[in-house]
């Protein structure tokens, strides 16, 4: 019997055996832990749900358990142009000057005034989005797995019945769960209470949650919209004042002015550093000298149509501009309620709700949106909402001769109050007086603080739903295919099914809930 014989062309494999001594895999090597991999998703089951965040100037999709989403598609003119449409990276592209008002509606996905939005159109921009986060992020067949939808505490129904029909109808998603933004920015914060202030692209929001749940809602027109516009006017007056052959080669589009608040906000341009000492502004202004910079007077790389230029913008009117644009000028003493500032409308949520709920919200506060990126922001509305507490307290009531008669209520009591008597003072021998000092040492100790303004910094809206998804938590909103695609929105608002056959065994009771509704979006 023949054995067989390694060849020169394909030796055998105990040949090319590595040698004991040099480094190498065991072969007995089994992983069965889960947790060496870097993300959950790679061990995530079909019947995990996805996790989309929306909002009118982006999308966030990620997988449950993630502490971030996967990918961030932003809606712009960028995204939205033609297969095979290049005419951006041609060598003689130049940017068309247009009305950042007009253009500023191309990176909207809707806006609260529906009065010039296309449906149809708002529902094509999503669907490339969604499939672009599925096809190129995500890399999941979307198949039946649930969606978990996170929105904005205000959307418009029909908004809304575009974007469940949409997901119900182009995919075969068995049920979609919304979960409102600012809960989840708080359950991202490790907290139950707080109070979120959204400062977002159209409009500044500030809610109050109180163990998960809504409260108080109050919102005003002052967001990140109005001071791009306002930059606008400004940075075209700045560009107006150069020489005719700059002025001509300086682009000036809503990409640019966004990418300067956002690059200013950074820098601490925007809003002074609340609060400085002299030794710091003294401090400041020798490194500013060193570098041979003016304090005065930020210097930016303002792009043109080759290259960019150095121009130089002051300072000061960039932060009227901001302070105009979220705390409105001084002479405006009667503002109506959506232009009210972000302090005030701060202190009125605040003052609207019970004293237990403030107590809890008021050292628990959450900047979320993108307008709390810019640096030194909440530290001007803690300034302005505590000034505005030092001066009227708890209380709605205002004018001249409310004042008065505070100020001859606190005369008549500290007129009442009964002089020092100094026995008081004297050390107590008896049993019964070392029991009044324990109990009042007691009482000190047991003594709460009185809450102040304090910022909490949270993970974010998506991060939030992330956790809230992988404790398996039900939500109060869960719409199921079959019923949406029978009766549309009205399915959420009521059960017809459900509601006739209970109204047939029994009649219902005054306040007793027999369907499912949209909360807070109904």
């Amino acid at each position: 019997m023949a054995t067989a014989k390694p060849s020169a062309v394909r030796p055998s494999i105990r040949d090319v055996r590595p040698n004991p001594g040099s480094p190498h895999t065991p072969s007995n090597r089994h992983i069965s832990s889960t947790s060496s991999s870097p993300f959950p998703s790679y061990w995530r089951t079909e019947e995990d749900p996805i996790i989309i965040e929306l909002d009118p100037r982006y999308l966030r999709a990620g997988f449950q358990g993630d502490s971030a989403p996967q990918c961030t598609i932003r809606f712009t003119p960028q995204n939205s142009r033609r297969v095979g449409d290049y005419r951006v990276y041609l060598p003689g592209y130049r940017r068309r000057k247009e009305d950042v008002r007009v253009k500023s509606k191309e990176y909207e996905l809707w806006r609260n005034d529906l009065q010039d939005v296309d449906l149809g159109l708002l529902e094509d921009k999503l669907e490339r989005a969604v499939r672009e986060a599925y096809n190129k992020h995500l890399l999941v067949d979307a198949g039946v797995a649930r969606v978990i939808l996170v929105l904005p505490s205000l959307v418009p129904h029909p908004v809304l019945d575009t974007i469940l029909t949409l997901l119900f109808q182009r995919w075969q998603i068995s049920s979609v769960t919304l979960l409102p933004g600012p809960t989840m920015a708080v359950a991202a914060a490790g907290l139950r209470s707080g109070l979120v202030v959204d400062i977002g692209w159209e409009e500044t929001i500030v809610h109050a949650i109180y163990e998960f749940r809504e409260i108080c809602v109050k919102r005003c027109t002052r967001g990140l919209k109005s001071l791009v516009f306002k930059m606008w006017d400004f940075l075209e007056d700045v560009r107006k004042k150069q020489d005719q052959s700059l002025r001509e080669e300086l682009v000036l589009d809503f990409d640019f002015v966004e990418e300067f608040i956002e690059r200013a906000g950074k820098c601490h341009a925007l809003f002074p550093h609340h609060g400085q000492g002299l030794v710091e502004q003294t401090e400041a202004v020798t490194l500013s000298e060193d570098k041979g910079e003016s304090v005065s007077t930020l210097m930016i790389d303002w792009p043109t149509h080759s290259s960019a230029r150095m121009i130089g913008i002051p300072k000061s009117k960039l932060q009227q501009i901001c302070s105009e644009s979220f705390f409105g000028s001084r002479d405006q003493d009667h503002l109506d309620d959506h232009e009210q500032p972000v302090d005030q409308l701060l202190y009125n949520t605040l003052l609207a709700v019970s004293s237990d709920v403030r107590s809890s919200c008021i050292s628990r506060i959450i900047f979320t949106g993108e307008g709390s990126s810019i640096s030194n922001l909440p530290e001007h509305v803690f300034s302005h909402v505590n000034t505005t507490i030092d001066k009227y307290g708890w209380t709605p009531v205002r004018g001249k001769h409310f004042n008065t008669t505070r100020n001859r209520v606190g005369e008549l009591a500290h007129n009442r109050s009964v002089p020092v008597d100094a026995r008081h003072h004297a050390i107590p021998t008896s049993s019964e007086s070392k029991i009044d000092i324990d109990l009042h040492k007691r009482k000190k100790e047991d003594t709460k603080p009185t809450p102040s303004l304090r910022q909490i910094d949270s993970l974010g809206t998506w991060a939030g739903a992330s956790l809230v998804a992988s404790l398996k938590s039900k939500s109060f909103v869960e719409i199921e295919r079959e019923r949406y695609l029978s009766h549309g929105i009205a399915g959420a608002n009521r059960n017809i099914e459900q509601y006739r056959m209970s109204q047939q065994a029994k009649p219902v009771k005054a306040g007793e809930r027999t369907s499912w509704t949209l909360a807070g979006w109904g």
